[in-house]
């Protein structure tokens, strides 16, 4: 499925992402998260402030339930959250974030707990033309249904109590590259999407730093990685939704 010679993720010493991660003592504003995944501080145990520019968060969905405690400001449209208490604070956590004006738009935040106070993160919502509005407008929605199809997966193959999917196992090791070994456990079927339950273990002597847009590839609607830093011999989980083929 990947080959080595383009390798999907990248392992690098966790220092060098700390490194990446400039101290911040003021607000983070964060620029591009709907297009990609941004990083950005967070204190490991204070209370940490979030908010949409201009606009009011509708939904906040952390990539593993739980890890998170967080109180909505209703009047203001923000969430001030820390990390819940048995959540480790060496690793990362991803945030998905939609505002009430376009839910269906969608800002990835990769939140790195740091011994800091707490800090504000303001999220600067896509530039927006009228041509596109009123085409969100008057088109049938499709597209919309879509995402909000693929999340409803994610989070339906994460929370196995709950899920209504029947998993169709697999346990196949996919090749991949000398520094990790990736099994697919599972598979999902619901109507054009196929949702793919991976475990990666880091075999190397490093850390290794994911990101889930470097497992994008054609036909992959959405990607989520349990833990984005993994120490030597760790463990993630990987959620892959894709198209369903002719033939599946």
């Amino acid at each position: 499925m990947y080959s080595k010679s383009k390798k999907s993720l990248s392992a690098i010493p966790l220092l060098s992402l700390l490194l990446l991660s400039l101290d911040a003592s003021a607000t983070q504003v964060v620029d591009g998260c709907y297009a990609t995944h941004q990083q950005v501080n967070i204190s490991a145990r204070e209370q940490n402030r979030l908010a949409i520019d201009g606009r009011r968060i509708g939904t906040v969905v952390p990539s593993q339930k739980g890890v998170i405690s967080y109180v909505k400001d209703e009047q203001a449209g923000a969430l001030y959250f820390t990390l819940a208490s048995d959540t480790p604070n060496s690793g990362t956590v991803t945030l998905f974030v939609s505002d009430e004006q376009n839910p269906a738009a969608t800002c990835k935040l990769i939140l790195v707990p740091r011994p800091i106070a707490g800090e504000e993160i303001i999220i600067k919502p896509p530039a927006e033309s009228r041509t596109s509005a009123a085409g969100r407008k008057g088109g049938d929605g499709r597209a919309l249904a879509y995402q909000r199809h693929a999340k409803d997966m994610i989070l339906q193959m994460a929370d196995e109590e709950s899920r209504d999917l029947e998993p169709i196992p697999v346990n196949q090791e996919i090749p991949l590259w000398k520094e990790a070994r990736l099994v697919m456990l599972s598979k999902y079927l619901d109507g054009d999407l196929v949702g793919e339950k991976y475990r990666l273990t880091n075999v190397s002597d490093t850390d290794m730093l994911l990101m889930e847009q470097e497992l994008y590839r054609k036909g992959v609607v959405a990607v989520v990685i349990e833990n984005h830093t993994l120490p030597s011999k760790g463990q993630t989980l990987i959620f892959i939704v894709r198209g369903r083929k002719d033939n599946e």
